[in-house]
């Protein structure tokens, strides 16, 4: 599930405050040429495609300004790219991240591009096409960050992560495979915030920080020359969807689109607008 960054504010570190959603539609960007051959023919409203989002995850989705305005980020993006693909115009339906799913089953939208794991109980109720590897990422100060090339590199040393998370609990996991190669487990030290983690590397109390790819690569935006990723330390271990209509006519459109986006370079051009690694786009 996508809990890795309702960041608290911490003005130090440049986290953006996110404002919660409101039931309110934003409908910026999108193609204003006519529909074409790759048009889908049961969209919810002809002639545009509407996108349930949450626009409180960076990268992924999030406000331009902080509170309203422009939805922008990865997701967005891609969904501006896919109207443009099919040649319709583009709404954002905004709702909650728990309204999601019940906005897709309402008709609300046509789809949800926004940042959920394609979980075997979300694919009893939808259709996913995927879109993105996700998993843990090593983060560090420039510095170190080169000598950070596998996750035994991590042995020994002091690692933070948020509390209860799944990469805390993966460092937990390392320390098994440390000692079997004869090195020392990492030392974990977990605080409830995310922004409390950067801070800690920030700080030198920590060594290394694990968080979610994706969070990763927004904290690294958000601390130029201070914060680095230690690419490929960690193999991915989830994938996000373009979730649809279970069954629905629409999903195998939504599949060819995303697939000829990703094939013609257009979805690894917005991935690296918003430093992600274009690697995490290669779905198989």
């Amino acid at each position: 599930m996508k809990k890795v960054l309702k960041f608290a504010v911490v003005a130090s570190i440049g986290a953006m405050a996110l404002a919660g959603c409101s039931a309110a539609d934003s409908s910026a960007g999108g193609s204003s040429a006519g529909a074409n051959s790759k048009t889908p023919k049961d969209l919810v409203n002809a002639g545009q495609v509407t996108l349930c989002i949450d626009p409180e995850y960076p990268p992924l989705e999030y406000y331009a300004d902080g509170s309203g305005g422009d939805i922008i980020g990865f997701d967005a993006d891609a969904g501006r790219a896919l109207a443009d693909y099919w040649g319709v115009k583009i709404k954002y339906e905004v709702t909650s991240f728990d309204g999601l799913m019940p906005g897709l089953q309402s008709r609300r939208c046509d789809m949800i591009l926004g940042g959920l794991y394609t979980s075997a109980a979300r694919l009893q109720v939808a259709d996913a096409a995927p879109i993105m590897n996700a998993g843990p990422a090593a983060l560090a100060a420039p510095g170190l960050v080169g000598d950070l090339k596998t996750k035994l590199d991590l042995c020994g040393r002091k690692v933070v992560a948020q509390a209860a998370s799944s990469n805390a609990a993966s460092v937990t996991a390392l320390g098994d495979e440390c000692k079997k190669a004869g090195k020392a487990a990492p030392t974990l030290s977990e605080y409830p915030k995310t922004s409390d983690t950067v801070l800690a590397v920030l700080n030198g109390k920590a060594d290394v920080l694990v968080e979610t790819n994706v969070a990763a690569a927004y904290m690294v935006t958000q601390n130029k020359g201070r914060l680095e990723v230690a690419n490929k330390v960690f193999d991915p271990d989830t994938t996000f969807g373009v979730f649809s209509k279970k069954g629905g006519a629409l999903s195998p459109a939504i599949a060819t689109a995303f697939k000829a986006m990703h094939d013609d370079g257009t979805l690894a051009k917005i991935a690296t607008k918003y430093n992600l690694d274009p690697t995490i786009l290669d779905v198989k």
